[in-house]
């Protein structure tokens, strides 16, 4: 399933954690699940936009958007586990076990995962066919997890969602992510400061 040691090592360890957020009932009601896909979730309206993406990047913004949803919704998910079931997952993770720790591993296991995977073929079709499912099916969870479900919190608004459908966004250097704009953004603050 996975082609090196890093992804293989997080995919273990991201299926530990399920195993403890479904144990432990600990799953976010504002968000559904995407079968196939534990890194990534989105509220209706997100997943489906999975029929309307019209550019690889439009498609490449749409995921990002997944991950980060479904970060958000871990994060809070986590913060609900007993004490003993996230001792344990930090014990299977080989990593300290505070906060700050605990969502960064988290977050840099998701981007392995989602990295190695993305290499599979038909990825993107197999990803786009699931979340159109997803939507019908509405697998969530029952803890409220976001004060704004609509948003959550932010996160989701229609601003982003209509940046994602735009056709032809370009600023000044071309089409970027929002993951690039914000490595251009600290690559400026770096050069300031010199």
């Amino acid at each position: 399933m996975f082609s090196h040691t890093k992804a293989r090592l997080c995919g273990d360890n991201w299926l530990f954690m399920e195993r403890l957020l479904d144990k432990d009932m600990a799953r976010c009601r504002e968000v559904i699940s995407i079968p196939g896909f534990p890194y990534l979730r989105g509220t209706a309206a997100v997943l489906e936009m999975a029929g309307n993406l019209g550019s690889k990047q439009a498609m490449h913004e749409w995921l990002e958007l997944l991950r980060r949803i479904d970060l958000q919704a871990r994060y809070a998910e986590l913060s609900m586990l007993s004490d003993h079931d996230i001792e344990s997952f930090c014990k299977q993770a080989g990593i300290n076990c505070f906060q700050g720790r605990i969502r960064s591993y988290v977050a840099r296991c998701s981007a392995i995962i989602m990295g190695d995977e993305k290499r599979n073929h038909g990825f993107m079709d197999r990803l786009m066919q699931q979340a159109s499912l997803a939507v019908k099916a509405r697998v969530t969870g029952t803890r409220a997890c976001f004060t704004n479900a609509n948003t959550l919190d932010g996160l989701v608004t229609g601003d982003v969602l209509n940046r994602i459908l735009s056709p032809g966004r370009s600023s000044g250097s071309g089409s970027t992510s929002y993951l690039e704009r914000r490595i251009q953004r600290s690559k400026q603050a770096a050069e300031t400061m010199r």
